[in-house]
């Protein structure tokens, strides 16, 4: 197993990507904790990963509200020890023209997307840190690499995670700390729920688990400050 007895975090975990990573991480052996504001979802989450013989912890978490982020780290130290891997996967869009889009809605974007991604790493860093290092993996988007119209308080919010996610990989160099990115192209969850498109050639959250194991993995421990670009392509037949 490739996380054997590590501890991950992942916020946003009771639901598409979030869920289907924690999953992946505890069919490789990790024990997990599943955080998000949706009880219902996250303990159903938690309840799965035990099923699959690992620990799991469900914390209901506002990542926007650093005391219940503070808390979410405090509590999985106390039960865990440790934190080795961070999966910061919360996150919310919207779309509105940037005419049509309030103050209050585009703060509130960028206090999920972006200032949750801070508050998260913040708190986890220290105890990483006198652990001897981790893995710190951020959930973006192709909206954080490129703009699309009626997005721009989400894409606004990518961009910069993308900027934090380079920054705090240099940083990190010092204390043996990793952090990368992903950039999911156009995926099959809630996010996507209000746009009439062809479901088809989706990516399922599924097929974000690889990159995300071997991001969290000693597979990669000389890979630092990468954004890795994961997107439906070509004409594809999915397989399973």
């Amino acid at each position: 197993m490739r996380l054997r007895d590590r501890v991950a975090v992942i916020t946003g975990g009771g639901r598409g990507i979030g869920k289907a990573v924690a999953l992946g991480f505890a069919k490789e052996g990790a024990d997990v904790v599943v955080a998000a504001r949706t009880e219902g979802e996250i303990t159903e989450a938690r309840d799965e990963i035990i099923q699959l013989g690992r620990r799991s912890n469900a914390t209901v978490c506002n990542v926007s509200d650093e005391d219940q982020v503070k808390n979410l780290i405090e509590e999985t130290l106390s039960i865990y020890g440790k934190i080795d891997i961070l999966v910061n996967n919360a996150g919310m869009g919207g779309m509105r023209p940037v005419w049509g889009t309030s103050k209050a809605n585009f703060e509130r974007v960028l206090a999920v997307n972006l200032v949750g991604t801070f508050l998260c790493t913040k708190h986890v860093w220290k105890p990483m840190r006198e652990a001897g290092g981790g893995s710190i993996i951020n959930i973006s988007s192709l909206g954080g690499i490129d703009g699309y119209p009626l997005l721009t308080a989400y894409c606004a919010s990518k961009w910069g995670q993308i900027g934090f996610t380079v920054a705090c990989a240099e940083e990190g160099k010092p204390d043996n700390i990793r952090v990368n990115a992903i950039a999911p192209g156009k995926a099959d969850t809630a996010l996507r729920a209000q746009i009439k498109e062809d479901k088809s050639n989706l990516l399922k959250p599924e097929d974000h688990v690889g990159v995300c194991v071997f991001l969290a993995s000693d597979e990669s421990e000389f890979i630092t400050g990468q954004v890795i670009p994961i997107e439906w392509f070509g004409n594809r037949t999915r397989v399973g």
